[in-house]
């Protein structure tokens, strides 16, 4: 009888950058779920150890920077491990040359990537289908980030071009229904008030602020005055 051939290990890689991520439906749980369906199908083994998990880790950090995946890197290459699975490509890279200079890299060693979520679809970058479609994906995803950028760019100036409100409430302004800034009068009353203390009287910013939480003088959330928020209205 021949003797059956054992099957492969791979590993899973796993991130979550905020917590309105993972309840968007992209949670831990969830991927670590997808992933072990996928290399179960795929007859591969996945044991607990050989899953790596980022949490509030931000796609800007470069992938082998990451603390968990740094150490994937170094088990998958001590291991002879070649098979790496994630969720989706955004879980992996953050751009479309950091993607192909990944896979690129990975190839010399003959470990490949695979995502288990692709456009609906699983998604092996060992094949040369794969890359393709990859390249394309990666490339229409970068460019649908610069578009949002972009568009966001625009907006914000045309906010403050039109004195309309682009950010959070400014102390010293209230906003009508139109979104338009309209001055509150007590507040402005306030400003100069800190203006001629420190202009004028040359106290300094955090006495200033004492001074204010001493007469129950509220921010703008009602909250406590500190040196910083003293400092940015006289900076602005």
């Amino acid at each position: 009888m021949a003797k059956q051939k054992q099957a492969e290990e791979c590993v899973l890689y796993v991130r979550v950058s905020t917590t309105r991520q993972a309840e968007d439906g992209v949670s831990i749980d969830a991927q670590i779920a997808k992933g072990k369906a996928n290399t179960e199908f795929r007859n591969l083994l996945l044991p607990d150890e050989n899953i790596f998990i980022d949490d509030g880790v931000s796609a800007k950090v470069p992938l082998w920077s990451r603390p968990a995946a740094k150490q994937m890197k170094e088990f998958i290459l001590k291991q002879k491990i070649k098979h790496i699975f994630a969720y989706r490509m955004d879980r992996l890279f953050r751009s479309t040359i950091d993607c192909l200079a990944t896979v690129e890299e990975l190839d010399e060693f003959g470990i490949g990537i695979q995502f288990c979520e692709s456009g609906g679809q699983p998604l092996d970058l060992s094949s040369a289908v794969g890359r393709m479609l990859i390249t394309i994906l990666a490339a229409f995803g970068e460019m649908e980030r610069n578009l949002i950028s972009e568009r966001t760019t625009m907006t914000l100036q045309h906010l403050k071009d039109t004195g309309k409100r682009f950010t959070y409430d400014k102390y010293g302004w209230d906003v009508d229904e139109d979104n338009n800034f309209v001055e509150n009068e007590k507040e402005q009353y306030w400003i100069e008030y800190m203006k001629v203390r420190y202009h004028e009287d040359d106290i300094k910013i955090s006495e200033i602020a004492r001074e204010l939480n001493t007469c129950g003088v509220p921010t703008k959330r009602n909250g406590t005055w500190s040196h910083k928020q003293v400092s940015r209205i006289l900076r602005r």
